[in-house]
């Protein structure tokens, strides 16, 4: 599936292919760059299309990330310093966004963030100038202009994979401003979307605010989104702000929530009754680890789809965060698919080692004595899947040889094929 036409806006309706466009959906805000595995560095094209392929099974049409736009200050940052472009950052980018495409998703991509986290932010611009407020970046001419060539790079930008300009690019549904820019004045709001409207006829443009509306944004004619994010997500204040966007004739999207510790079933319901609300983003998805188990993130808000093998009430909430992306988006729920074969990475000395799959709540592993053909003797069976990596065989004698395989089952039981067979030498 390839993305061909573009979201659109009919005041406050988002449109595609001429009917209205509802969606939910991750924040993956580390496709572009990433500090949970190896520093500040980028994913690996593993960890990109499995945490997209984790996104699709959860039924997300539309995903947001950050690092695919805002991205700066740093070695592997798309802009390391003032005016200095990183072209590898770029391909990297380039291939998050083609396999996004690939997969038929939407992206929400942020210029900056208010923040000044690891990936830089808009103090990160005033720093540039030689200035430690970070209000600069609202003020200062000399950095605005900055942050404006810094846009005009991006939105030129051609992908290295597809020879398509990202202003060009149907699978990018819209860009923000910034992440969470919680005191931006009207006039610059105003001033940073005509820039982005001289250069791109054909995305959208959001703005967006932590924990409240930004309703003095309300009035800038030339502003698509605006986009309010909850922690804890709140099903009345939902309503409130959903309301107040569309009476002004603005497209209203909840850009994050946190899932956890709250009234979840209200939210989500309030969401998918309110045909106002166009489209929610949960806060946040982490897919498989290069090395096996999942990547961990520890801010409170990580899913690691199924939720199995933490407790109840995470996989009730994981479960009901898939079935709320069907709702949004008017189809059907599927039955789980089916997981792929996992790939296992080692299993020296009976310390087994495996590449998680998609879709997959539990994972059976099991040994031969007795040559790649068998006979099989299970060592987990339907082991939850976890963080815990590698899985140590228990049983296994220090002086035999053994072989291993492994298989994947979802939650509904199904079972995938099983893995190619490793051995471990006798040690």
């Amino acid at each position: 599936m390839i993305n061909e036409q573009f979201v659109t806006r009919d005041g406050s309706r988002l449109v595609l292919g001429g009917e209205p466009f509802r969606f939910a959906g991750p924040n993956i805000y580390w496709l572009g760059l990433d500090e949970n595995v190896n520093g500040i560095d980028w994913p690996s094209p593993f960890r990109v299309t499995n945490a997209l392929d984790t996104a699709i099974e959860m039924g997300a049409t539309v995903v947001r990330s950050h690092t695919l736009g805002a991205s700066h200050g740093c070695e592997k940052a798309l802009s390391p310093t003032l005016g200095e472009y990183n072209e590898e950052a770029f391909r990297r980018v380039d291939f998050a966004i083609k396999e996004a495409g690939l997969r038929g998703l939407r992206l929400i991509i942020p210029f900056v963030c208010n923040w000044h986290y690891y990936h830089g932010g808009r103090k990160t611009f005033a720093q540039w100038r030689g200035l430690d407020d970070a209000d600069a970046f609202y003020t200062d001419e000399q950095v605005i202009a900055d942050f404006e060539a810094y846009i005009t790079v991006l939105l030129n930008r051609i992908n290295s994979y597809t020879g398509i300009a990202y202003k060009d690019d149907p699978t990018i549904m819209a860009w923000e401003l910034g992440n969470e820019l919680n005191n931006a004045p009207v006039e610059w709001v105003r001033r940073i979307v005509r820039h982005v409207k001289s250069l791109d006829r054909n995305h959208l443009v959001a703005h967006g605010k932590q924990f409240q509306l930004d309703a003095d944004k309300l009035q800038i004619e030339e502003l698509d989104i605006l986009d309010v994010h909850y922690y804890p997500a709140n099903a009345q204040e939902l309503t409130e702000d959903a309301a107040a966007v569309a009476a002004a004739g603005k497209v209203y999207i909840a850009g994050e929530f946190g899932w956890p510790d709250c009234d979840l079933t209200a939210f989500l319901n309030a969401a998918e009754e309110l045909e106002h609300v166009s489209g929610t983003l949960f806060w946040s998805l982490f897919g498989h680890h290069d090395r096996g188990g999942y990547v961990q993130h520890f801010d409170g808000f990580a899913v690691h789809y199924p939720g199995c093998g933490v407790n109840e009430d995470i996989f009730a909430r994981v479960k009901a965060l898939r079935t709320h992306a069907y709702r949004m988006s008017g189809r059907p729920l599927p039955s789980d698919s089916v997981p792929e074969c996992p790939v296992i990475l080692d299993a020296d000395r009976g310390h087994i080692a495996f590449r998680g799959v998609v879709g997959a709540a539990y994972y059976t592993v099991e040994r031969s004595l007795s040559g790649e053909e068998g006979s099989w003797q299970t060592i987990y069976d339907k082991r939850p899947a976890d963080h815990s990596m590698p899985w140590i065989d228990p049983t296994r004698v220090q002086s035999t040889s053994a072989y291993y395989r492994v298989k994947a089952i979802n939650v509904a039981g199904m079972e995938g094929d099983y893995s190619e067979v490793i051995h471990s030498a006798p040690f």
